[in-house]
């Protein structure tokens, strides 16, 4: 979907190179890491607002930033000890424990997900009832697929009357419209579209009833049975680094963009705005990082519906979202 700048990485490691003072009553470890979901952008800024402003070295923490990418995810590098923390879809959490990985989430920071279905506008694909006859651009194995099938079983479309095409990592098959329907980030992915001169309108799942929640923070269970200190430690850093965020988009665009001058000031500052929404959908004053159980369980619920999960799911094991909850009532703040 995108190309990883190689001087960003760079930049992220030497800030990644402060260490913080030692605190008796600091996290059992100091030395962590974070392994993102793509490349640092907005759609990270409270992990990255976290690094740049040192609220990770108050904390006790020296955290090595990781990009991530296709060769990068996640998952296994978490799952394996190779990073300490990750970033992932909930419905990845979900499908890792019925897969006998132990991972858990410890925040939901996209209150729902920013998968959405992009089509030309001079198209005639309008809902997913027009989707039979046409290519669609499929990443397999993640959130995308995910969501998609969600989408086709509460519409009554039949898979089979679509033409999947394996999804490429730019987003030039849908501009050529060798392909009809593009599954993208709703937070960034359709300016990139409109910037190249295309006209695009969105699907978005949500809008025919399939509620998915977006990104998480996790860690392995082993990890944060063992560490808990450090895991409050991070968790209510990464917080802090939201809030700013949330508080302060343009400040987050003007530190981002410092790291990354591929991207530009209008994309960041789009992307930041989709992505508010995120963080704050559903109703009422939502708290930054909650995870709601009804909603983990109703999602869970949907996945063992589809098959995605080959058995129920009990939530409450696969997310610790004590974490977020506690940091706000040192604050006298309830959640939800």
């Amino acid at each position: 979907m995108r190309t990883l700048p190689i001087l960003l990485v760079v930049a992220l490691l030497i800030v990644g190179c402060a260490q913080p003072a030692p605190r008796a009553d600091g996290p059992e470890l100091s030395a962590v890491s974070m392994r993102l979901q793509w490349f640092p952008q907005w759609q990270f800024a409270g992990y990255l607002i976290a690094k740049i402003k040192g609220y990770y070295t108050q904390a006790g923490l020296a955290v090595t930033m990781n990009p991530g990418g296709p060769d990068l995810v996640a998952l296994p590098l978490v799952s394996t000890g190779a990073d300490t923390f990750g970033s992932t879809g909930a419905d990845t959490v979900l499908i890792a424990r019925d897969q006998g990985i132990e991972v858990v989430a410890l925040a939901t920071w996209f209150q729902a997900s920013p998968v959405a279905f992009m089509v030309h506008a001079d198209a005639g694909i309008t809902r997913p009832q027009d989707f039979p006859g046409h290519r669609i651009g499929m990443f397999y194995g993640d959130n995308v697929e995910t969501e998609y099938r969600a989408l086709l079983a509460a519409t009554g479309v039949d898979r089979a009357s679509l033409t999947e095409i394996p999804g490429d990592t730019s987003l030039a098959p849908f501009l050529a419209r060798r392909v009809d329907i593009w599954p993208v980030y709703a937070t960034d992915q359709p300016n990139l579209a409109r910037r190249e001169g295309a006209t695009v309108n969105l699907i978005v799942a949500r809008d025919y009833g399939v509620q998915l929640l977006g990104d998480v923070l996790f860690t392995t269970a082993a990890f944060a049975r063992e560490h808990p200190a450090t895991v409050k430690a991070f968790v209510e850093a990464t917080l802090r680094g939201w809030e700013d965020a949330v508080a302060h988009p343009d400040e987050a665009v003007d530190l981002i963009l410092s790291y990354n001058p591929e991207l530009s000031r209008e994309q960041l500052t789009f992307e930041a705005t989709e992505t508010i929404k995120l963080l704050r959908f559903g109703p009422g004053a939502r708290c930054l990082g909650f995870s709601d159980p009804q909603v983990w369980a109703a999602e869970a619920t949907l996945l063992h519906q589809l098959a995605i999960l080959t058995q129920p799911a009990e939530p409450t094991q696969a997310v610790q979202g004590q974490y977020i909850t506690e940091a706000y009532t040192t604050r006298g703040v309830q959640c939800p």
